[in-house]
């Protein structure tokens, strides 16, 4: 297919202040934003694997995308709306379609990231208003992964710890964490529980509201994924801001963040000296 381009933003600029039991703020990753010219007879199905060209390719052979859903945009101007608008429309049902491909809402503490594309101007004047959801694994650098298997279901197996995000520096108090592959040296870990602070409908809460939303969900979160409560290894937390709410970004994710970088897994340490 041909004839698409992309607009990329890093949701790492979008972040709220910190403070915790320390913390908050917004995990680093971006989130891609395409308008292409098909039709909606064209477009790959559901379960399909692709290219950045929407190519149709065997998920058991190299691909950077999977379609986790094809949808209506409804309620939009005749006119071509404004991008703001269109990823408020297109990103909260690709959010949705994302935690059902997966099996679990856990993804905003991994490199999988929902993607929406819509039509080009072209194919919105002559009336096209699909929406197209994928769903890609990024590298520590922002670039796509070239994956050899399907992530259908993946957060639902035990996949969790192969696409999680890992950071060299604090979640709670840095603005860059960092994002790191978890198999080097780094500081913290995101655990399963994202915790869901309401619906892009929802006023966006304010920092103290957020803190104290997280402040005892992450640490429940953390001291399970640790299997004990340390005092060289806390909870922290990054949640999304107000610009990224409405488009769908309503969580905070739980960070396991240790008083030093280590190399190694927190996950069921207990009791056991921090990896050095």
């Amino acid at each position: 297919m041909r004839g698409w381009r992309a607009a990329v933003v890093a949701l790492s600029a979008l972040a709220l202040a910190a403070c915790t039991a320390r913390v908050s703020g917004v995990p680093d990753a971006e989130v891609v934003w395409t308008s292409i010219v098909p039709t909606v007879d064209e477009l790959p199905k559901p379960g399909q694997c692709t290219n950045t060209g929407l190519d149709v390719l065997d998920c058991a052979a190299e691909h950077e995308a999977e379609v986790t859903s094809v949808g209506r945009l409804d309620g939009l101007t005749a006119e071509y709306p404004e991008d703001r608008d269109l990823r408020r429309a297109a990103l909260p049902p690709c959010r949705a379609a994302l935690t059902a491909y997966l099996g679990s809402s856990d993804h905003d503490a991994t490199r999988l990231q929902a993607q929406a594309l819509w039509p080009s101007r072209d194919g919105w004047a002559r009336g096209d208003r699909w929406l197209l959801c994928t769903v890609a694994e990024l590298k520590p650098d922002g670039s796509r992964v070239r994956r050899k298997h399907s992530a259908k279901d993946l957060l639902k197996a035990a996949g969790f710890s192969t696409v999680q995000l890992c950071a060299t520096a604090s979640p709670g108090k840095d603005k860059d964490a960092g994002i790191t592959a978890c198999d080097q040296p780094h500081r913290a870990e995101a655990v399963p529980g994202v915790l869901t602070l309401g619906t892009p409908q929802d006023p966006t809460p304010s920092l103290d509201q957020v803190n104290a939303k997280a402040a005892e969900h992450c640490a429940k979160a953390v001291r399970n994924y640790v299997g004990a409560a340390r005092e060289d290894v806390f909870a922290s937390w990054r949640a999304f801001g107000s610009l990224a709410w409405s488009e769908g970004y309503t969580s905070a994710v739980c960070y396991a963040e240790a008083t030093r970088p280590f190399t190694g897994r927190l996950w069921g340490l207990g009791a056991n000296p921090l990896p050095s």
